[in-house]
Protein backbone atom coordinates (compact mmCIF):
# COMPACT_ATOMS: atom_id res chain seq x y z
CA UNK A 1 0.00 0.00 0.00
CA UNK A 2 3.13 2.22 0.40
CA UNK A 3 3.28 2.03 -2.93
CA UNK A 4 0.37 3.13 -3.89
CA UNK A 5 -1.56 -0.12 -4.18
CA UNK A 6 -5.39 0.11 -2.95
CA UNK A 7 -6.26 -1.63 0.10
CA UNK A 8 -8.75 -4.14 -1.84
CA UNK A 9 -6.22 -4.99 -4.55
CA UNK A 10 -3.37 -5.72 -1.80
CA UNK A 11 -5.71 -7.84 -0.26
CA UNK A 12 -6.69 -9.78 -2.93
CA UNK A 13 -2.55 -10.27 -3.69
CA UNK A 14 -2.16 -11.24 -0.54
CA UNK A 15 -4.61 -13.62 0.15
CA UNK A 16 -4.54 -15.39 -3.35
CA UNK A 17 -3.81 -19.24 -3.60
CA UNK A 18 -2.02 -18.70 -7.20
CA UNK A 19 1.69 -19.15 -7.44
CA UNK A 20 4.08 -16.15 -8.29
CA UNK A 21 4.51 -16.72 -12.10
CA UNK A 22 0.42 -16.42 -11.95
CA UNK A 23 0.08 -13.81 -9.69
CA UNK A 24 3.04 -11.38 -11.07
CA UNK A 25 0.32 -10.40 -13.54
CA UNK A 26 -2.30 -9.05 -11.27
CA UNK A 27 -3.03 -5.27 -11.18
CA UNK A 28 -2.03 -4.56 -7.49
CA UNK A 29 1.22 -6.16 -8.19
CA UNK A 30 1.96 -4.13 -11.03
CA UNK A 31 0.82 -0.99 -9.78
CA UNK A 32 3.75 -1.75 -6.94
CA UNK A 33 6.41 -3.41 -8.73
CA UNK A 34 6.83 -1.07 -11.60
CA UNK A 35 9.80 -1.45 -13.58
CA UNK A 36 11.51 2.00 -12.65
CA UNK A 37 10.61 1.02 -8.57
CA UNK A 38 12.68 -2.32 -9.46
CA UNK A 39 15.74 -0.54 -11.19
CA UNK A 40 15.38 2.09 -8.45
CA UNK A 41 15.97 -0.94 -5.93
CA UNK A 42 19.41 -2.33 -7.95
CA UNK A 43 17.69 -4.63 -10.25
CA UNK A 44 18.29 -5.76 -13.71
CA UNK A 45 15.76 -6.40 -16.84
CA UNK A 46 16.31 -9.96 -17.96
CA UNK A 47 14.23 -8.47 -21.11
CA UNK A 48 16.61 -8.66 -24.28
CA UNK A 49 15.38 -5.33 -26.50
Amino acid sequence: MKLGVHVQAAVACGITSKGPWRSAKTLGINQALFLDYLKSEGLYSLRLD
